[in-house]
């Protein structure tokens, strides 16, 4: 008897699952495609952020000594004419290490003063140059850097037009083999149309990678990359004429 009724719930359980999905599909016949863009591009604008930090046993020579590097690294930064609105120098603090807290209290204790950096390249020309002076500071440490390209709203227009341009001849070929006209567009989006993929079964079958316009691709190498590749997905659903 427990099977039986195990039996009935699983059908009537498929049966309210396959009616909610059908009735999530669009009541009109439809052609669902993605078109995809990528450009490759020159990077012109770089990113660095860095820490200083100054250690020693003498509180009021700590801070003396982080005042005196944070003004040198200001000195040189400023021989590279970079503006003033590309240095952010964040407020001096003080850390204490974990293995720090746990020494016995007669151990002499060490005032570590840190600061944070974080500057903007946007002559190209001049990044090995800085790069190369920042690293020959023994204060400073803690290096990540970032490249992109300074015009990203043009960039991120044109990828979308590429991507929708090529959505549009996936879904002329797709309709021509399928001996179909096509009609106007229903439905578009730049993520995935993940409820059409998996109403159609398509989950699992095709793996698509999202891809995002990312505005400072990262590297871990400091030379700088011969280009940056951007890529724009997007998912359009078209009606199918009558």
């Amino acid at each position: 008897m427990k099977t039986v009724l195990k039996s009935i719930c699983s059908v009537l359980f498929f049966l309210l699952v396959s009616s909610a999905l059908a009735s999530s599909l669009p009541s009109y016949p439809f052609i669902h495609v993605t078109g995809e863009a990528t450009l490759s591009l020159r990077p012109n604008i770089g990113e660095i952020d860095f820490e200083l930090t100054e250690l020693s046993a003498d509180p009021e020579l700590t801070l003396s000594m982080i005042e005196k590097s944070s003004a040198d690294v200001m000195t040189l930064l400023a021989s590279y004419a970079l503006d003033f609105e590309d240095v952010e120098a964040a407020e001096i603090k003080k850390y204490v290490s974990a293995v720090e807290y746990l020494e016995p209290p007669e151990t002499a204790k060490k005032y570590r003063l840190m600061r944070n950096f974080h500057i903007v390249v946007r002559d190209i020309q001049k990044w090995n140059s800085i790069v190369t002076s920042l690293l020959a500071k023994p204060y400073l440490g803690n290096f990540s850097i970032h490249f992109g390209c300074s015009d990203m709203e043009k960039i991120q227009t044109d990828l979308v037009m590429m991507a929708t341009a090529n959505a549009k001849e996936n879904a002329k070929r797709l309709a021509q083999g399928l001996s179909v006209s096509l009609g106007n567009v229903s439905a578009v989006s730049q993520s995935p149309l993940k409820s059409i993929s998996t109403l159609l079964g398509l989950d699992g079958m095709v793996k698509r990678e999202e891809a995002l316009i990312q505005n400072k691709p990262i590297t871990r190498d400091f030379a700088v990359p011969a280009w940056l590749k951007y890529k724009q997905n997007v998912d359009v659903v078209f009606r199918i004429k009558h």
